[in-house]
């Protein structure tokens, strides 16, 4: 939804080192587990309605680089969070195949151990062949870290469908931010026809190997879900993706309800990615009174809506924390909001 910047998020600092010497070992689950549901528009899990209530924490070698899987106890216990979702670059699993596995495997584990249903978000932005934003050199990242092949992204999901189909409480967010048209700020929903189809072949090398709930964007930076309604992925475990900022019409939240396509009303809808930034004076820029509250009370609760919160992280912007790693502002808000929704006998996804 960005018109400055591809990317939308400014990341602060460089790419540092990730150390796996305190790495979790994997968490094995339980294939006793109950899987998580979908019934209409709504999780269920064990015959309950489950509600994704989180926060979206980045990837692990950049927006985690020399962060602790402390976090994730901290997401669990203090914001009462019961959703993490955790991202992938292309560029970096296109590199090192192996180490980008080891990484996120290492954070996986550790929310897994917290309890945290965990998406997988293969953080591509763009799609091939139409829209390919490269990143700003300063970033200190290759330029093409966002872009990504469709055999890239199969390959990427093959190996997570075999890795992780022992684990009903592991989802895969297919594409994070498709885009067919740089310039076309409305949710019209013409270039869904173009993702259909590239989702319906991932999601069929997934269930090769593994039934774990999917979910799947529509276009203009996963803001458009116009049309999804009339035309559903055929995947009995598909769910679907929005995201949300002020940028996009700005105050009108009748148009921004538009957006959804009256699909909140038949399938469930992940917001994995929302916020406001007060300090901001670009698109993100907004406050708990303009946008926040309004958000929430108008979208979240009032259609239910599963979410994740970007971004924990004391730089990646809107930013969750400030530099001393307490809450910011927004991260206030988040925190207050995930503590609402808490309650302890429906999140609690035992392993």
């Amino acid at each position: 939804m960005e018109k400055k910047n591809p990317l939308r998020r400014e990341v602060l600092g460089g790419l540092g080192a990730v150390s796996l010497l305190s790495a979790v070992s994997s968490h094995a689950a339980d294939k006793s587990l109950p899987r998580i549901e979908i019934d209409g528009n709504r999780f269920t899990h064990a015959g309950r309605e489950l509600r994704l209530t989180g926060i979206a924490v980045g990837d692990p070698l950049y927006i985690r680089a020399n962060r602790s899987v402390e976090d994730y106890k901290i997401i669990a216990e203090e914001w009462r969070a019961n959703c993490v979702r955790i991202s992938v670059l292309p560029g970096h699993w296109r590199s090192d195949p192996t180490g980008t596995t080891r990484a996120l495997e290492r954070d996986v584990a550790a929310a897994r151990a917290e309890h945290l249903v965990v998406i997988i978000d293969w953080h591509a932005i763009g799609f091939p062949g139409y829209y390919e934003p490269l990143v700003p050199a300063e970033w200190g990242l290759p330029v093409d870290i966002s872009l990504s092949s469709l055999k890239d992204a199969a390959g990427f999901w093959q190996q997570m469908a075999r890795r992780y189909s022992a684990d009903p409480h592991v989802m895969f967010e297919l594409w994070n931010e498709p885009v067919a048209e740089e310039r076309l700020w409305r949710a019209t929903g013409q270039h869904w026809p173009i993702f259909h189809r590239a989702w319906t072949d991932l999601i069929k090398i997934i269930r090769n190997d593994a039934d774990n709930i999917v979910l799947c964007a529509g276009g203009y930076w996963s803001h458009d879900l116009v049309g999804v309604r009339d035309l559903l992925i055929d995947d009995a475990r598909t769910a679907y993706v929005w995201h949300s900022y002020p940028n996009a019409e700005r105050g009108d939240f009748a148009a921004r309800v538009a957006t959804l396509g009256e699909l909140q009303h038949v399938k469930p809808i992940v917001v994995t990615e929302w916020g406001f930034c007060p300090d901001c004076e670009d698109d993100l820029q907004g406050t708990v009174d303009d946008f926040g509250r309004p958000f929430v009370e108008n979208f979240l609760e009032k259609y239910g809506l599963n979410h994740t919160a970007w971004c924990f992280s004391q730089g990646a912007m809107p930013n969750l924390l400030n530099k001393d790693d307490r809450p910011s502002e927004f991260g206030l808000f988040v925190q207050k909001t995930l503590r609402n929704a808490y309650r302890f006998d429906a999140w609690k996804i035992r392993t």
